[in-house]
């Protein structure tokens, strides 16, 4: 069974930062994330923005994955499932480098996703 390769203390860190406004923050494709949840949630695209960076900050040790290769193989993401937020299961994929969340997918499952704890999370949508 493989393990986070980011603290889930980091990632709420920075998040928590970017919340504040000491920190921009950072989307590798914002416009597909947030357009899930806008999409979703029927809501603005700071509204979504914010739904996102919250999520995140409810992702506990129980809610991993696995690890998947991103980028050609060059680097390691941490996958969750994000189970019953706004009334949906979600995937959540980021990688931290350097004290900056580099990546970050937000979307409702669109396939059932197995947790490392055994449990599978199924497509609420």
């Amino acid at each position: 069974m493989s393990s986070p390769k980011y603290p889930l203390k980091e990632l709420k860190k920075l998040v928590t930062k970017w919340m504040r406004g000491e920190d921009s923050g950072y989307f590798s494709a914002p416009s597909a994330s947030t357009d899930y949840v806008i999409h979703v949630m029927s809501c603005t695209e700071q509204e979504a923005a914010t739904l996102i960076w919250e999520g995140l900050l409810k992702l506990d040790e129980s809610d991993f994955s696995s690890r998947l290769l991103m980028w050609s193989n060059t680097v390691v993401a941490d996958l969750y499932g994000l189970e019953g937020y706004l009334g949906h299961n979600w995937y959540v994929k980021f990688l931290i480098e350097e004290n900056v969340i580099e990546a970050i997918s937000f979307h409702p499952l669109e396939g059932d996703l197995r947790l490392a704890d055994g449990r599978t999370l199924e497509v609420t949508l």
